[in-house]
């Protein structure tokens, strides 16, 4: 019987070469993106056999060079790129520079992430008008950008926290990648992860991040202060997943 999702950080394993298609991890995510700038090989036959087993979200993301991806082409190339695959999806990740083609995919009834990501810190003044410009022809405005300290972060924190939602915010880099679990907690919807490489530097393995989310999610693990429990639930999972981790890196 599957485990019952008890926990409040929601999170998305990125795909990047055809063999992870086939990882028994993949069930275990709130949601799948396939990034399909970094993978190569001819992906049809998986990427139905995923749509058919797994009924969470599918994301198909083509990452422009410019952020962070592999993708060097313009608009009409991202369109033409993504549209064999847009039957077996359902959420479309669309930068600010293919924003023309949004319209087209909300028509097709297709959910839009409409993403951004820098490799700095923002205002939280640019924060919000950002914010807005990706509203205005996304579904789910995503915003990843880089805090460089802990103030950097407690803006991100309290912006995430205020902004209307649906909302993904994350982070670039490593200098406050801890934040990336945290992000959740304070409204974000998802945050990305990983099976065996990760597709943005600093992000964590789906093992990982779903052994900080059961020990951050409330009311989930059993632990005992001053000789008395403070929180109710089964730890079992908690110790499973650190085997995992342990046996992974072995």
């Amino acid at each position: 019987m599957a485990e019952e999702n008890t926990t409040i950080i929601q999170t998305v394993v990125s795909l990047s070469s055809p063999r992870q298609f086939e990882s028994e991890q993949i069930k275990e995510a709130d949601a799948v993106e396939i990034r399909l700038d970094l993978i190569t090989e001819p992906i049809e036959k998986q990427l139905n056999l995923l749509a058919d087993s797994f009924k969470k979200p599918i994301i198909l993301t083509l990452r422009s060079s410019a952020e962070g991806g592999a993708f060097a082409g313009d608009p009409d190339g991202w369109i033409e790129r993504i549209t064999p695959f847009l039957p077996l999806i359902t959420i479309v990740d669309v930068e600010i520079r293919f924003k023309e083609h949004a319209s087209r995919l909300k028509e097709m009834g297709i959910t839009t992430i409409a993403s951004c990501h820098r490799n700095e810190m923002l205002s939280p003044e640019k924060l919000m008008t950002l914010y807005k410009e990706l509203r205005s022809f996304g579904d789910i405005p995503k915003i990843a950008v880089q805090p460089q300290d802990t103030t950097d972060l407690l803006t991100l924190l309290q912006f995430t926290n205020a902004a209307p939602k649906p909302l993904i915010v994350s982070v670039t880099g490593m200098v406050c990648r801890y934040a990336r679990p945290l992000l959740p907690l304070f409204g974000s919807l998802y945050t990305y992860c990983y099976i065996d490489s990760p597709t943005s530097p600093g992000q964590y393995s789906l093992r990982e991040m779903r052994m900080l989310a059961h020990l951050l999610s409330p009311g989930v693990i059993d632990t005992w202060f001053q000789g008395r429990p403070v929180r109710s639930g089964d730890p079992s999972l908690f110790y499973r997943l650190a085997g995992e981790i342990r046996e992974h890196r072995s």
